[in-house]
């Protein structure tokens, strides 16, 4: 039996063509509203775009989408080119065409504005976001990502937590293995969320083993993370500073992200930035602490995106 991308719960999934390839989003809340000609129509409600990081899917937010939903906002849960449904084309994996793909997908779901929510993989994309498609981006919030420059300033990059965890995912071949077998992935999952919570996030590794098996899929997956140097594009990109509002959380107990390097999101943001630590939390706090993510998350977005 084929796997089942379209899990079902509180939510709707689509399909939809962006930039000439497809995705996979699972959608809640209000519907869009209708695009009025009258120059006295409120302002468009922007799009609460979920981004899920490194080996996940959209599934990781399943805790968190029906919470924002019902405070009134429309969510928009995607799954990045290579994971969960989306296509997996054989190249696209730099920061700068994964944020050219969210600009793409927030126009195809009628929206002209979004924030958008990423964690791991998904919230490096998320501050490449307002570079890339500026008038778009309302807000950013990376969870469990400092900022890709930052992270790459500290001296002692080479014996991060980041560096160290990725290091066996550089093999060809074995790294591909590792992610189709669900007691590798098991294990993964594991060593990077909190002491606390690990037995909870594995439960989903047999999951996501089963997405990463299909052909081509644990190739994609790996690609982002193949990606050891910045590509000239994704640096100048990068470099320019944020000005739009930021809120950057982080979990307490996190394994993979340095805790230095969120001291240096200051360096790289000029607009508003918060900075919000999750208790008793690993690398996804998504799924570690949903409730208290989400808790964080409301009166940020109460100012940068009203819900209706």
């Amino acid at each position: 039996m084929p796997v089942r991308v379209n899990l079902p719960g509180p939510w709707t999934h689509r399909d939809l063509t962006a930039g000439g390839t497809r995705f996979h989003v699972a959608l809640a809340g209000p519907e869009a509203p209708l695009r009025l000609e009258s120059t006295q129509a409120a302002p468009e409600q922007p799009l609460v775009l979920l981004l899920h990081g490194f080996p996940e899917c959209w599934w990781a937010w399943r805790h968190v989408i029906p919470a924002l939903a019902q405070a009134g906002h429309r969510v928009a849960a995607l799954d990045l080119r290579g994971f969960g449904g989306s296509d997996r084309p054989p190249s696209g994996y730099d920061l700068v065409k994964l944020a050219q793909d969210l600009a793409a997908v927030v126009r195809s779901l009628g929206h002209e504005r979004a924030v958008v929510i990423g964690a791991g993989l998904g919230g490096q994309v998320a501050w490449a976001l307002p570079h890339v498609a500026p008038d778009l981006t309302r807000a950013i919030v990376p969870v469990g990502a400092p900022h890709p420059l930052a992270l790459r300033s500290l001296r002692s990059r080479a014996l991060s937590g980041p560096a160290l965890q990725y290091a066996s995912l550089q093999v060809p071949g074995l790294a591909e293995r590792r992610l189709r077998s669900r007691s590798a992935l098991e294990g993964l999952l594991r060593s990077w969320a909190g002491p606390h919570t690990r037995e909870a996030v594995a439960e989903e590794a047999p999951y996501y083993a089963e997405l990463l098996s299909r052909p081509g899929a644990a190739r994609s997956a790996l690609e982002p993370l193949r990606n050891l140097m910045l590509s000239r594009a994704e640096t100048a990109a990068l470099e320019r500073p944020v000005t739009v509002p930021v809120l950057s959380v982080q979990g307490q107990l996190d394994p993979v992200q340095p805790a230095q390097a969120y001291a240096r999101d200051t360096h790289h943001v000029t607009g508003n930035l918060r900075q919000a630590t999750i208790r008793r939390s690993g690398h996804f706090p998504q799924e570690e602490a949903p409730a208290e993510l989400v808790r964080a998350l409301m009166p940020f977005l109460a100012g940068v995106a009203p819900a209706v």
